[in-house]
């Protein structure tokens, strides 16, 4: 039993092992917080083998970052041509994982270069080659070059190899330069969907032609409607006052399809004396069965600005349920929103 016992100890230490020595970490552009994004140039600054100081626009190196493709960066040929090889040398001020070299030809020239070699450092000093690759100096819409991922990457250094068969100078020039690569994901924006189609209806609602008109409908209106009945106040859903109808009062809202909403916003009626101050928000796929989404919630009627509650569905909803549980005898609503995450 014992050597039976030390066999099956030895066939679990053997499978942790080679599960161990599979288990790799994720390198930095697989992890979720991580997007491609063209990197933003405006602190990156640039240098080069030489540069035209005047009679180009502009001439200088910094013009391949200005985002204008009308300026150009320009070899010197005053007091005469500098020779090929000529580089570019920009310096992003922080290491980034890069995947590609956008590059733009000058505009009003078919000349320039042809080949050119892209290489990367940390330190500006010491750089690792990304490779050769052919520029068409005569497409004046941007080229894209992939050097995909080229970790830890501060320096990009460019170098014209090659110049054009109709160059019969030395000189050469370059209009952009921007780099795509990897960075956090910008922080994730609610933003309200659109409510053409959507439906409201309610447990009452006051409808009294050529008197007064405050539907359900009119909550899912645009913000700037106005009430059709009170052309000086938005438009707004009210509860029948004719009859006393006692607390619940409630309104659903058919969105068309089904979402996930982050957020529900809310505003009251200009008037706070016909206002609610307690509330809950339910979901639903089919209109009929409704789960709350978290607990009853507090509403301020002595404010106009929208109000913000935060909703987990755990699946996609389609219904939205507003039951008002507190408040003045006759309450009103006056806009409702649902917000996605994008």
């Amino acid at each position: 039993m014992k050597t039976i016992k030390l066999s099956g100890l030895l066939i679990l230490l053997f499978v942790i092992g080679v599960i161990s020595s599979c288990k790799k970490d994720k390198s930095p552009e697989l992890t979720s917080n991580l997007e491609e994004t063209i990197l933003d140039r405006s602190k990156w600054t640039i240098t080069a083998s030489s540069q035209q100081l005047t009679g180009e626009n502009t001439g200088l190196a910094t013009a391949v970052l200005d985002g204008d493709v009308n300026t150009i960066w320009h070899t010197n040929y005053t007091g005469g041509e500098t020779p090929f090889p000529h580089w570019l040398l920009v310096d992003m001020k922080k290491q980034s994982v890069i995947t590609q070299v956008n590059l733009t030809a000058r505009q009003n020239s078919v000349k320039g270069f042809t080949k050119f070699r892209l290489e990367g450092s940390t330190d500006g000093t010491t750089f690792v080659n990304f490779g050769e690759f052919t520029f068409n100096p005569a497409l004046t819409t941007e080229q894209a070059f992939v050097v995909s991922p080229a970790r830890n990457v501060r320096f990009i250094k460019l170098t014209a190899l090659e110049k054009a068969a109709t160059q019969t100078g030395s000189i050469t020039f370059l209009a952009e330069f921007s780099v795509k690569g990897l960075q956090e994901r910008v922080p994730i924006t609610d933003v309200a969907l659109g409510k053409t189609g959507w439906i409201a209806t309610a447990s009452s609602e006051v409808n009294y032609p050529g008197d007064e008109t405050n539907l359900a409908a009119y909550v899912v209106d645009v913000i700037s409607a106005k009430s059709p009945t009170a052309a000086s106040m938005p438009s707004f859903w009210q509860a029948d006052y004719d009859v006393l109808h006692p607390y619940p009062h409630w309104i659903i809202v058919d969105m068309k399809k089904a979402s996930l909403p982050s957020y529900i916003g809310l505003n009251a009626h200009t008037d706070a004396k016909q206002g609610f101050t307690k509330f809950s928000i339910s979901g639903s796929t089919d209109g009929t069965n409704f789960t709350q989404l978290g607990d009853n919630r507090n509403f301020n009627p002595a404010t106009t600005a929208e109000q913000k509650f935060t909703v987990s569905p755990a699946a996609p909803i389609r219904y939205v349920k507003i039951t008002l549980l507190e408040g003045t005898p006759y309450p009103c609503l006056a806009n409702f929103e649902a917000y996605v995450k994008l």
